[in-house]
């Protein structure tokens, strides 16, 4: 890498044991330096707009709706101790998030789909109670900074293959504005966020004590459910979605490549119960199928 590591916003870098610039750091700097989006560069020139609106209409619906909602949670709140660099991620992951929910509510406008309205932040009460006793105590601030890394590494390759194939979907029906100027780069921001996370996943779990370690592949196991459908309510839109981009290859196309990185995450790459496939077969129980 170089006697003369690139400096970090803040002026320093993370160094390894061995005096080079540590992956999240490099990761970070990944994030930091990507190509923005930028709204009015974005060319929503669409050849045939009632094609796309009847192909993806339910990706972009479930997509929007998640990218609207999510900077609103406050994850921020869950980890009071965070790590500089979790808050330069952050800052930045909440400037994407923002662009992507903007640029796919005007596509949808553009193809008379109704987009989910901009919400006003309000934090989970939960997340307020994890932030109390994360604050407490060290050891658990580390067992939720391993956890959010985790499940947010999940997030985000579950974004990254809905918009691959999504892409792939308008290159098909020879959209090539919106595959040069908007899908490609939501792609690659989400495969921007998924190393910072896998990373930052990766230094935290090496740090912790064994028990630590257990209790993390414990709860995200136990309490994983795919972005945008913990709810009830939610789970049939994210059905029609698995159904739109997958079909009956779900399990290979979704649920194995975001398990596979669970158990890396996890369990230094050892086989786990099928927690994902789990949750994403619940999501598609709960949206009857389509008939005639």
């Amino acid at each position: 890498m170089g006697s003369d590591p690139r400096p970090s916003r803040s002026g320093t870098s993370d160094l390894d044991e061995g005096g080079h610039v540590s992956i999240v750091d490099e990761r970070l700097t990944y994030v930091e330096t990507k190509r923005p989006l930028v709204f009015d560069e974005i060319d929503f020139t669409i050849v045939d707009p009632d094609r796309v609106a009847r192909e993806l209409a339910a990706p972009l619906e479930y997509a929007q709706r998640v990218e609207a909602a999510v900077v609103g949670l406050g994850i921020e709140t869950l980890m009071p101790r965070r790590d500089r660099r979790v808050q330069r991620f952050l800052h930045v992951w909440s400037i994407d998030e923002v662009g992507h929910g903007r640029a796919l509510a005007e596509l949808m406008d553009q193809l008379g789909i109704e987009a989910a309205p901009e919400l006003e932040p309000r934090i989970p009460l939960h997340n307020q109670l994890v932030g109390v006793v994360t604050r407490l105590s060290r050891p658990m601030h580390q067992v939720v900074e391993a956890i959010w890394a985790t499940a947010g590494a999940m997030n985000e390759h579950l974004a990254m293959a809905a918009y691959v194939r999504m892409d792939e979907i308008l290159r098909s029906l020879g959209e090539r504005a919106l595959h040069e100027s908007l899908f490609r780069t939501l792609r690659s921001h989400e495969s921007a966020h998924k190393s910072f996370y896998a990373a930052y996943a990766d230094e935290v779990m090496t740090q912790m004590d064994r028990w630590q370690r257990r209790l993390v592949a414990l709860i995200v196991q136990h309490t994983y459910q795919p972005v945008g459908a913990g709810a009830k309510r939610d789970r049939p839109a994210f059905a029609r979605t698995v159904t739109t981009l997958a079909g009956d290859h779900w399990e290979e196309r979704i649920a194995t490549p975001i398990q596979a990185l669970a158990e890396r995450l996890l369990n230094e790459g050892r086989e786990m119960d099928p927690f994902v496939r789990d949750a994403v077969a619940r999501c598609l129980a709960s949206e009857p199928p389509r008939t005639g």
